[in-house]
């Protein structure tokens, strides 16, 4: 197991290096750069040549790199060129714990729901609980979250005038954010699971325990679910980093102060350190989450090597 966790701890630290390498020199590949005329347009040149100077920016690209290395080793992001009273770590630190509370259910939820959706639908096949699951799921993994949030926020704030499409930080505040968020998950969570509790049920092991007179319950519950869950769980190392990183499209709709918004808006306003900061923050926590989603794996599923 130790080696197995170190190979692929390795994998993604190597995955890491090159997606700082590649994002830093596409980042600056880019036409201008946030202190040009043409960007602001309002500030006399000399102020702007003073404040690229203070950044750095007018230095040779490969210093700039390895002076960016530097200060990631010691733990610095930088100062947002937006912010300049604020750190890239403050504002994470900051706007993460919203977006990871938020996802986090809305991770949950999914499972909780996608799962038992799969399994009825498998062991009930061809029947009516069948269809209505695979129906909802097509539409689920079929219609964008921005659509879907776009017909929440019209029901429930332009029919039923409620306000809880406005955030305050309350229980119900969290219901459409959440909702949003988990739609898609739950279709293909949905699917998924049974597709291989259709496999699992099928298999001679399945036969086996039901010809000793094992209940339903047990069959599914201990033997079939064991096996079919697999695929779920190999799913669940980037939707966990996916949701628990934010959405920008939920989180703009809904008012949610997390972090999902910055990754666009950083780009737009030229932010270097900033987007920088969110791209190694999300790499990092998409590797670390696909870390644990293949020691699951390995632990549930045997058949998995531990050696490879």
């Amino acid at each position: 197991m130790l080696r197995y966790i170190l190979k692929r701890l390795m994998a993604g630290v190597l995955t890491i290096v090159i997606l700082i390498t590649v994002a830093f020199f596409m980042m600056h590949a880019m036409p201008g750069s946030p202190f040009s005329p043409a960007e602001q347009k309002n500030v006399p040149p000399e102020i702007l040549e003073r404040l690229a100077e203070s950044y750095g920016l007018n230095r040779p690209i490969l210093e700039q790199y390895l002076e960016y290395w530097k200060s990631l080793l010691n733990g610095e992001l930088g100062i947002s060129f937006k912010k300049p009273d604020t750190s890239v770590n403050s504002i994470i630190a900051t706007h993460f714990p919203v977006s990871a509370q938020v996802g986090g259910i809305a991770v949950i939820f999914s499972l909780m729901v996608g799962i038992p959706l799969g399994i009825v639908s498998a062991m009930h096949r061809g029947k009516a609980a069948d269809f209505a699951t695979m129906a909802f799921a097509t539409i689920g993994i079929s219609v964008p979250t921005y659509v879907f949030s776009v017909l929440l926020l019209w029901f429930f704030a332009g029919v039923c005038h409620l306000s809880i499409t406005v955030w305050w930080d309350q229980w119900y505040n969290y219901l459409l954010p959440v909702a949003c968020l988990s739609f898609n998950p739950i279709a293909y969570i949905a699917r998924q699971t049974r597709s291989s509790m259709l496999e699992a049920l099928e298999a001679d092991y399945i036969r086996t325990a039901r010809a000793k007179g094992v209940s339903e319950l047990m069959v599914v519950a201990k033997h079939a679910l064991k096996n079919a869950i697999t695929p779920v769980v190999t799913y669940l190392g980037p939707l966990v980093a996916g949701l628990l990183t934010g959405s920008f499209v939920v989180e703009r709709f809904f008012s949610v102060p997390g972090i999902g918004r910055y990754f666009v808006t950083s780009v737009s306003d030229r932010d270097y350190t900033m987007i920088m900061g969110i791209v190694i923050f999300f790499g990092v926590f998409v590797v670390i989450c696909n870390l644990i989603s293949d020691i699951l794996l390995a632990v549930i599923d045997p058949r998995v090597k531990l050696s490879k």
